[in-house]
């Protein structure tokens, strides 16, 4: 056969299963045969576009040390060997994977500063460079970028920027509203909602973010996205905490915590254990 073939497979399964909340050993003992059969048939691009998802995955479980030098080198060298300037030519889909994956660590880790820096490469690239909604991968990086822009438009003190960003999110917000209503309420209404109850919250109605927030809690539940169930209660508690209410923002983070420990994110998991001391 084309021996390229399996590894677009085995990596498009691979990458599937991490953003739709397999279980984190599943997928990183998945993307360990990937990276090995891209390996034996130098498969370069393959191998570049994986890395950054298998790291971050390895992070996610607190096992990034466990990352093989060799695998640790090509993705450092991936990155200072193509060209940065090229972001619409051949180096665009590159760029456009590898800034989408650090703006989702970056907001998952909270970040902000590696989030906005991040976020300026993606969108750099997205408005160059044009990707058909349903590809392969584009839905989640919507969902994230948008999640990022909300956050990035509330935290940063420039009234201009801050409206830039919000308009980014929103833009994201309503591709997500139309995949729900045309597509797949499985698949997009967890996401939709959790992008509205963003939305809200930038806009300052409370109380509709309150319903939106739950609502993206319960859809995740019901669809099976447990890495987004995750996030989705971590944002809740966020909002909570943010706008004084940190006593009802421990249930949110108790649930995040609990249900990024079941997905096998026990590093992330650890990191909201400040916002649980003491309750």
């Amino acid at each position: 056969g084309i021996p390229h073939l399996p590894c677009v497979s085995t990596y498009t399964y691979g990458i599937l299963s991490f953003w739709s909340g397999k279980g984190l050993k599943t997928v990183i003992s998945s993307m360990k045969e990937t990276l090995k059969e891209t390996k034996y048939h130098k498969n370069l691009n393959i191998l570049r576009q994986m890395l950054p998802s298998f790291r971050m995955a390895l992070r996610l479980m607190g096992e990034e040390s466990s990352m093989p030098q060799q695998d640790q080198d090509s993705l450092i060298n991936a990155s200072d060997r193509t060209n940065k300037n090229d972001i619409t030519g051949k180096h665009a889909s590159y760029f456009h994977s590898l800034y989408f994956i650090r703006l989702t660590e970056a907001l998952i880790f909270r970040e902000l500063d590696d989030a906005i820096e991040a976020s300026k490469g993606y969108f750099s690239v997205d408005k160059g460079y044009h990707f058909a909604l349903l590809a392969f991968n584009m839905v989640f990086r919507r969902f994230y970028s948008g999640l990022a822009s909300f956050w990035i438009g509330r935290e940063i003190k420039d009234r201009k920027k801050a409206k830039k960003w919000l308009t980014r999110g929103t833009e994201c917000k309503d591709e997500m509203e139309k995949l729900t209503a045309s597509a797949s309420e499985w698949n997009f209404q967890n996401k939709a909602y959790l992008l509205q109850a963003e939305e809200q919250f930038c806009r300052l109605n409370f109380e509709g973010a309150e319903k939106l927030y739950d609502a993206a809690i319960s859809s995740s539940k019901i669809h099976k996205f447990v890495n987004e169930e995750a996030l989705a209660n971590e944002l809740a508690g966020h909002f909570y905490l943010e706008t004084g209410r940190k006593n009802r923002s421990v249930h949110y983070f108790l649930q995040a915590f609990e249900k990024y420990n079941e997905w096998g994110a026990i590093a992330k998991a650890n990191t909201l254990t400040n916002y649980l001391d003491g309750s």
